[in-house]
């Protein structure tokens, strides 16, 4: 990416951001700002995607597994062990990277299919095991009463500053040399390794980068839901994850914004059309997923390059007969003007 697509970027990013910053201030009713604090909440775990798909090539369903470890965490020490919230905003994430280590060794061996089957695998055992877990999870009665870190209007900002500092990063570290190598290993692993690409430790680093993010969206999850349930983390939920993803783009931060705002905005959006709600919001996806090219940030960008660098259009071309006429007419000209 050059500089000034670089910076590009940023400003388009800046400017979503602003707005969503300046969103409280006109009024909206609480379930539409409640609708747009999950939209912040999955972001993070599209941009965790955006590192693992996008940058890495690594394709994996299993995040909503990573996202209940860190909202359970955070559960757990908050209202089994009464710690502070502060420190279970700490630790979730913490855990998640953990987990996503012992997630991330398979991907040395698998590949493709296999892959995306062993993190499948994954979340249906983290979700298994929060459900017969009865006494340290709730089991399938859930965990409730659930604290906030803060609440109202200064978690809504709180969430949007966490979620800015984490699309900046995930841009920034698609120019760094980290970001580099996971593009290598994207494109090739066996050259990546050729040109002294670590294809295993960097492997590694993004499924851990990965789990952090999704084991911080799920400390917002247990923030804005005060409940957890089994039922909240299964593989519908790492599809939608992945759809988000790739209606942005899989490598385009700011396209991962506009898709995790407005995937999650759309049934309630639809919520008019009462039995007929999901029909549409099934119909509505497959032509966005159809047409994905076309709504991409990044084509729509070089489309509008073609359009404004496009010749203007020329008169239609003389026939043999027309190019005749005026060559004639163009000699007799030319006689008159040596005459005079």
């Amino acid at each position: 990416m050059t500089k000034p697509a670089y910076w590009k970027r940023m400003g388009l990013m800046a400017a979503v951001f602003l707005v969503l910053a300046l969103v409280p201030l006109s009024g909206v009713p609480s379930y539409q700002f409640y609708i747009l604090e999950r939209g912040l909440q999955n972001l993070l775990v599209v941009l965790s995607l955006v590192i693992l798909l996008g940058y890495t090539g690594q394709l994996s369903l299993g995040q909503a597994g990573l996202v209940a470890v860190g909202a359970y965490t955070y559960g757990i020490l908050c209202v089994n062990y009464g710690l502070s919230p502060w420190l279970g905003l700490l630790a979730a994430p913490l855990m998640a990277g953990l987990v996503g280590v012992i997630l991330g060794f398979p991907s040395f061996k698998l590949t493709g299919p296999f892959l995306v089957v062993n993190t499948i695998a994954f979340a249906e055992i983290v979700r298994i095991l929060i459900l017969n877990n009865e006494k340290l999870t709730g089991g399938p009665f859930g965990l409730n009463r659930i604290p906030t870190i803060v609440s109202g209007l200064r978690l809504y900002y709180f969430m949007l500053v966490v979620a800015w500092l984490a699309a900046v990063g995930t841009l920034r570290l698609s120019r760094s040399h980290i970001g580099l190598a996971f593009k290598a290993i994207r494109e090739d692993e066996v050259a990546a390794e050729s040109m002294g690409v670590h294809v295993r430790n960097y492997k590694l680093l993004a499924f851990v980068i990965s789990a952090v993010l999704a084991g911080l969206s799920g400390v917002f999850f247990a923030n804005l839901a005060g409940y957890l349930n089994p039922d909240s983390f299964t593989f519908n939920e790492s599809s939608t994850y992945l759809l988000m993803v790739v209606l942005g783009g899989m490598s385009n931060v700011t396209g991962g914004i506009l898709s995790s705002l407005a995937v999650t905005s759309l049934p309630e959006v639809l919520r008019f059309m009462a039995r007929s709600r999901m029909v549409v919001y099934s119909l509505i996806l497959l032509l966005l997923l159809r047409y994905t090219k076309v709504l991409q940030v990044e084509n729509l960008r070089r489309w509008m390059r073609r359009l404004r660098a496009a010749p203007p259009q020329q008169g239609p071309a003389a026939g043999p007969g027309q190019a005749g006429d005026v060559a004639a007419s163009s000699a007799t000209a030319g006689r008159d003007k040596v005459t005079g």
